[in-house]
């Protein structure tokens, strides 16, 4: 199996895990007649759906930032370890550039959602 394979196959598996395991003792909220853990609806119809993709966006957010600063030090870990081999510094190089352009559509993403939101994503 490559590196990617392993961490798309952890990836699932800690998903997986989370989602089956979670006690229902930490389900305290509710929306509609399910119970959650983490998203409440307040109000109903629309807003309950607004507030929910605000709720979706935060919780994305935070995702990404880990995830860029995971890509950079693995970047910087593959620049460190090259020892001057042009494929691994192209390698890092690419992932650099990579989390950049993820970072910049993911604020495209943001901004163009916090212009149709009435009152904005982050209130």
């Amino acid at each position: 199996m490559t590196k990617r394979n392993i961490v798309i196959s952890i990836f699932i598996a800690t998903v997986i895990a989370v989602s089956v395991f979670i006690p229902r003792v930490a389900l305290a909220a509710r929306c509609g007649d399910a119970e959650t853990s983490v998203i409440s609806c307040e109000g109903n119809g629309s807003a309950a759906i607004i507030n929910i993709i605000k709720q979706v966006i935060k919780i994305l957010t935070a995702g990404i930032g880990v995830a860029a600063v995971g890509a950079v030090i693995y970047g910087a870990f593959l620049y460190t370890t090259s020892e001057g081999s042009p494929d691994k510094i192209k390698k890092a190089r690419e992932v650099w550039t990579n989390t950049v352009i993820g970072i910049i559509m993911f604020t495209f993403m943001v901004a163009i959602t916090n212009f149709i939101i009435p009152g904005g994503v982050f209130d």
